[in-house]
């Protein structure tokens, strides 16, 4: 992801924007603007916004506004985000404005249970949102997520510690206004709502004085008042709650009287009535801001959400360097626009904080990585790839070289075998065909006058000896004679009882009718005991 974030908030009437980056719990704003939209096309606005701050090789993520979006709430019988998508077009379908088929469709989970949970969704027309990312590609903005203007402001508040965990959120805009309500910390109803139709106070912002006035200020009283009946008659719908906290953003909200007006308007279902900025903030993080004007060089470090000072009403002032929020420097920078920029600063909290959201940018509008991404990943993928089958050869390596070294030591021990058996030959090609021919020629020689090979052959008898004397047994044969009568053994051993045991153990042999000891006597000169068997073979 690019180290630098693009974040723009586009509604029907203004379009703001901010160039940041991030460094640990701090965003850097490099470059900022506003855009007034007034009756202008989509592409004379992004144009302008284009030439105003430097949309190139930033990550970029947008947010459209409310009105643009329809919204359901459902109450379904899963739990699992993959089984809602799956089935939230064939639940909306008989509920929607149009064709199932021409809404993308995505959805935010308000509450879960163990095998339930409400669903609200929110559907942007197809060809509208084709339209809008096509304008923005051809400026060079491909952005990464697409949004609803109003909720990043929502999440922002939800993961502030020590608010209530059920309020409301009024985003006042020049003529429209966005109704968000959270109810046990998740954002639950989402409705856009008509502000000052027919502009009878028409607001606009005045850049010269970077506020917000209005052309007709004695209508002021009935447009507030008409806007709050339509959130009183909203809520009785969606709510049954007697009062809430109610928080104001948008440029709308900073107007002096503001407050009182939305507070007297809700009457007892307004617990109380507090602009964003007044927030307390989580102290997690803040936003500085590094003006980009010749011959300045001046930064400000503001808590989140939190306004200057200077740019405070007067009465509010003297609470200003509250002890919850961090010391902060005034903004000297005429061209910043607290209140107004709001929208777009929490977006870019949003995006730096990883908050769930709504993303439009799925299934056919899902986002293309390019060449560089493209690279990224395959080095991701690949690279692993390539050690796990370096490691794999290594080992291979090493095990063949084991095996190898195995067989080497093996055929030394059996070249010396082979030479103590016959020392005769000297030339060892194939120890084991060579063994072979040696039996082979060795049962020639044992071959009765007719060419038949008797019941045992000499070979079977050394067999026999050599598997019924113990082999713990200090034995050494000397002689060995075969005749007519049967087999004589002699040989040396290191005790008489030594002779006893191989005379049992042969006895135990069924080639063997009879087994006697002919001599066992002590040779003087070597302490050994020579000693003379003689076997009878069965059947002689």
């Amino acid at each position: 992801m690019s180290s630098k974030f693009l974040a723009i908030d586009i509604k029907h009437d203004l379009l703001t924007a901010i160039v940041f980056t991030v460094d640990a719990k701090a965003m850097h704003i490099i470059d900022q603007t506003m855009v007034i939209v007034a009756d202008r096309s989509f592409e004379e606005v992004l144009m302008e916004l284009s030439q105003k701050i430097d949309c190139q090789d930033a990550s970029c993520h947008i947010a459209f506004e409310a009105e643009s979006f329809f919204y359901r709430n459902l109450l379904l019988p899963f739990t699992d985000t993959k089984t809602i998508d799956k089935i939230l077009p064939f639940e909306l379908e008989e509920n929607t404005p149009v064709k199932i088929d021409r809404l993308l469709i995505d959805a935010m989970i308000a509450r879960e249970g163990k095998q339930k949970s409400q669903v609200i969704a929110a559907m942007i027309d197809r060809d509208l949102l084709a339209t809008r990312l096509v304008t923005l590609q051809a400026l060079g903005i491909d952005p990464e997520t697409v949004t609803i203007s109003g909720i990043p402001i929502a999440l922002r508040l939800t993961h502030t510690p020590d608010l209530p965990a059920d309020f409301l959120l009024l985003t006042l805009d020049l003529q429209r206004a966005t109704f968000i309500l959270v109810r046990s910390g998740h954002i639950s109803v989402i409705r856009s709502l008509v502000f000052d139709p027919g502009l009878q106070a028409g607001f606009y912002v005045d850049q010269d004085s970077r506020s917000i006035k209005t052309f007709r200020p004695e209508n002021l009283e009935s447009t507030f008042h008409a806007l709050c009946i339509a959130i009183q008659q909203t809520l009785q719908s969606v709510f049954h709650a007697h009062e809430l906290a109610v928080y104001l953003s948008g440029p709308v909200s900073a107007l002096p009287g503001t407050v009182d007006r939305i507070q007297a308007g809700l009457g007892r279902i307004c617990k109380s009535c507090t602009l964003v900025s007044a927030v307390p903030t989580d102290m997690d993080g803040l936003v500085t801001w590094a003006p980009r004007t010749q011959g300045m060089d001046a930064s400000v470090s503001l808590a989140p959400g939190i306004t200057p000072v200077e740019e405070r009403p007067a009465q509010e002032q003297s609470t200003a360097m509250d002890s919850r929020v961090p010391p902060f420097m005034l903004i000297q920078d005429e061209k910043w626009l607290s209140g107004i920029m709001e929208d777009s600063i929490n977006l870019g909290w949003q995006i730096t904080r990883n908050w769930k959201g709504f993303n439009f940018r799925k299934e056919a509008f899902a986002t293309r990585k390019s060449f560089t991404d493209s690279r990224t990943l395959a080095f991701v993928i690949v690279l692993p790839l390539i050690s796990v089958v370096l490691l794999s050869i290594l080992y291979l390596w090493v095990d063949y070289s084991k095996l190898l070294k195995k067989q080497n030591e093996l055929n030394a021990q059996i070249h010396a075998v082979f030479t103590e058996t016959l020392p005769e030959i000297t030339r060892i090609v194939d120890p084991l065909q060579q063994l072979q021919v040696k039996i082979r020629e060795t049962r020639q020689t044992t071959m009765d006058k007719d060419g038949t090979l008797p019941a045992m052959t000499i070979l079977d008898i050394l067999a026999e000896i050599s598997a019924n004397i113990p082999g713990t047994l200090d034995v050494r044969l000397a002689h060995f004679v075969v005749d007519d009568n049967g087999l004589r053994l002699k040989g040396t051993t290191d005790t008489f009882n030594t002779v006893d045991a191989i005379k049992k153990g042969l006895e135990q042999s069924h080639a063997f009718s009879n087994v006697e000891i002919s001599a066992a006597n002590l040779d003087a000169k070597s302490s050994k005991i020579r000693f003379e068997l003689k076997l009878t073979m069965k059947g002689v």
